[in-house]
């Protein structure tokens, strides 16, 4: 489906910013640094880590974003993998989610990485489908549902807030008395159709909700949190909401005329509506130096100060609660929207963290670099970006495919920036594995979190 993403719907062409200093330098001029150096992203004081047999939690949970949108939106041609040569994307009748074996084997090869949840996207009314509507979400969903295997996975639903009315030009999604009521209903089907599955995610007994881009709603956002609790309360339900908040740069929940479109401030008043905040992705392709690092997106990661950055910015926003909300980390392969975003000229996020390292490599620093040493020891959970998003190629599902630099543009490289896609196979599933049995054992030993040792040489910028 083209023009869907995201990550990429918000962002232009990168420019250079170098060095952890300069990100410093940025947040000091909004006020967060000083904040988030007083806190140092230390553990919600008297809150015991999410473990109770009634919700068979354990040890921390791994989660990753779950699309049910294929083979529609593998139309050959906008996608990276399409345009390189040879082409990857694979057969439609492998990435059909209209097919409970489909569902099977992901659920399978999730498991096997150490993935103990999928969160399933449900945007009806999605323009991108033409007649898309409730009744073919849900019927996604329940092929997904039909999986042989589902009592091996968890589920939670992951609903699209643009879906209420986002403004692109504004990028908002202003709260009105309309988007209440369709808050309120959407949540009520979700919570109908699927919170009493056996399967469905519960954290502290209530079923959880991820929210996306709801550091774009404005206005009383308050209100609509208060009013659909109440809505679900009267029918029997009590979600858990986690909402997408933490960004380098988000929307101003008030709107103040003349005022900035965007902000690097965290906004406390709406992110303490939710449970817990997390973030869809932590990439910046923007090229203002202003509103993020930029120069986290030039390059290969590990020559970049983006495992230092990333560890900050979960700082700021556990800070910013003073650590009464708490902070999801969020985890990536890499980025590449260019098969069908090229004019926007988003710098692509290669899989390799330095030249010649493997194709999972990326995901490996990002996961021990970043999600270990910033879990939440309030809420232990970590998000992957995602299990089957070809449209910016972060996905960890099994890939095949020739390993390549080649694409099919006039210079052989626009698509793929020159660097190497392709022979992934199982390598990241099985590196994922390693690194979610790594998080266990630190965490069994309290090494996690703020209390984790200081991140090793191979973190930082080489």
């Amino acid at each position: 489906m083209a023009g869907r993403s995201k990550a990429g719907a918000f962002f232009w062409r990168a420019v250079a910013l170098s060095g952890a200093t300069a990100l410093v330098a940025w947040m000091g001029t909004t006020g967060m640094a000083t904040a988030a150096a007083a806190g140092g992203g230390a553990a919600k004081a008297g809150v015991a880590a999410v473990k109770s047999e009634s919700d068979g939690l354990s040890r921390p949970l791994v989660g990753a974003y779950y699309y049910l949108w294929n083979p529609d939106n593998l139309v050959d041609g906008i996608v990276l993998r399409s345009h390189l040569v040879p082409p990857q994307v694979p057969p439609a009748d492998l990435v059909n989610s209209d097919s409970p074996r489909t569902a099977a084997r992901d659920i399978a090869n999730a498991h096997k990485a150490g993935i103990d949840f999928f969160a399933l996207d449900w945007w009806p009314y999605d323009p991108g489908y033409s007649g898309r509507d409730y009744l073919k979400a849900d019927e996604d969903v329940k092929d997904f549902l039909a999986a042989p295997d589902l009592r091996e996975m968890k589920f939670a639903m992951f609903y699209e807030t643009w879906n209420l009315g986002f403004v692109g030009g504004a990028e908002s999604t202003p709260v009105t008395f309309q988007t209440e009521l369709h808050f309120d209903s959407d949540m009520l089907a979700l919570a109908r159709n699927y919170f009493a599955n056996p399967s469905y995610l519960h954290i502290e007994g209530r079923p959880v909700v991820y929210l996306y881009l709801t550091r774009t709603l404005t206005g009383d956002v308050a209100g609509m949190m208060a009013g659909a609790r109440a809505y679900l309360k009267a029918h029997g339900y009590n979600p858990f909401f986690i909402g997408d908040e933490v960004y380098w740069r988000v929307t101003p929940e008030t709107q103040v005329p003349g005022g900035p479109v965007l902000t690097t401030q965290p906004q406390v008043a709406r992110i303490e509506q939710f449970d817990a905040v997390t973030g869809y992705t932590f990439y910046y392709g923007d090229p203002s130096p202003a509103t993020g690092p930029a120069g986290d997106s030039t390059g290969y990661p590990g020559m970049t100060n983006i495992a230092a950055d990333q560890r900050f910015l979960l700082a700021v926003y556990r800070n910013a609660t003073q650590n009464k909300v708490p902070v999801l980390p969020v985890v990536q392969p890499g980025f590449n929207d260019r098969g069908y975003r090229l004019a926007t000229n988003h710098p692509a996020l290669p899989r390799q963290w330095l030249p010649g390292e493997g194709p999972a490599s990326t995901l490996d620093h990002f996961f021990r670099c970043v999600a270990i040493p910033g879990l939440d020891p309030a809420l232990p959970v970590v998000m992957v970006t995602s299990w089957d998003d070809w449209d910016e190629d972060t996905g960890v599902e099994p890939i095949p495919g020739t390993p390549t630099a080649r694409d099919d543009s006039p210079s052989g490289s626009a698509y793929s920036q020159g660097y190497e896609y392709g022979g992934e196979g199982t390598t990241t599933e099985r590196t994922l594995g390693r690194d979610v049995a790594l998080l266990d054992q630190d965490y069994a030993k309290g090494e996690v979190g703020a209390a984790a040792p200081a991140p090793g040489a191979d973190c930082a910028k080489q």
